[in-house]
């Protein structure tokens, strides 16, 4: 389990440097909404180590590669790859979808592990489906608001062109998107909890003790309404 541990970081931060040349890429051309675009997505990949550091803890290192993949592949999308490869989209938005609904999957689970509350693993089904839901379109959400902002900006002083857009190009492209994010969320719900139905203990404390830990590093010594 070493050297996959090592392989996988070690691609994580290379999807991370791919992030940083990019952007200085884009600043030496002089498109500084890119880099910053960039700078911040770098800094997005960089939050399962901030964590790490926080509380104290150690994810899965497939968490960590999983998420700078996941958002280097996005980007690589802004710079062509979703007019250069057929279902370019598609497929990222699968992967994507995925992503978050095992993270939904993997905070209920260590809520209800942790003794926090107390759902059935149907109900944690459900949560990861709408968590999953919710994030998607939260996301269309802000690629509308982009590309208003893309024509609104169009011409002016500040250097916004329709290189930067458009992310939603019709209402099938939209309704498509988020179909696939359903679908995904469902069949990666189903698989969590046909898995943890069938893991063993010490394999469960190890996927997702570090949610674990993050929520009981939470948990007040006394009720927050108690009078002292």
């Amino acid at each position: 389990m070493g050297i996959y541990k090592t392989i996988g970081v070690a691609l994580a931060w290379i999807f991370r440097l791919f992030l940083i040349i990019s952007g200085i890429g884009y600043l030496y051309l002089g498109e500084t909404i890119s880099f910053i675009m960039f700078l911040f997505m770098f800094i997005l990949t960089l939050v399962p180590v901030m964590l790490e550091q926080l509380y104290d803890l150690e994810f899965h290192w497939v968490f960590e590669l999983a998420v700078s993949m996941m958002i280097s592949l996005h980007m690589l999308g802004t710079m062509g790859a979703y007019f250069w490869i057929p279902m370019y989209d598609s497929l990222l938005h699968m992967f994507s979808s995925a992503m978050l609904a095992l993270i939904g999957f993997s905070l209920i689970f260590s809520y209800n592990y942790a003794g926090r509350i107390k759902v059935s693993m149907a109900f944690m089904g459900i949560f990861t489906f709408l968590w999953t839901m919710a994030i998607g379109s939260l996301w269309e959400i802000i690629e509308f608001i982009w590309d208003n902002i893309v024509v609104f900006f169009w011409g002016s002083i500040i250097p916004v062109t329709y290189e930067f857009g458009f992310m939603q190009n019709s209402l099938f492209d939209t309704m498509s998107d988020l179909s696939i994010d359903g679908a995904t969320a469902v069949l990666v719900a189903m698989a969590c909890v046909f898995a943890v139905r069938r893991a063993k203990k010490e394999t469960l404390e190890g996927v997702f003790r570090p949610f674990t830990k993050m929520i009981e590093h939470k948990i007040p010594h006394k009720p927050v309404t108690e009078k002292g």
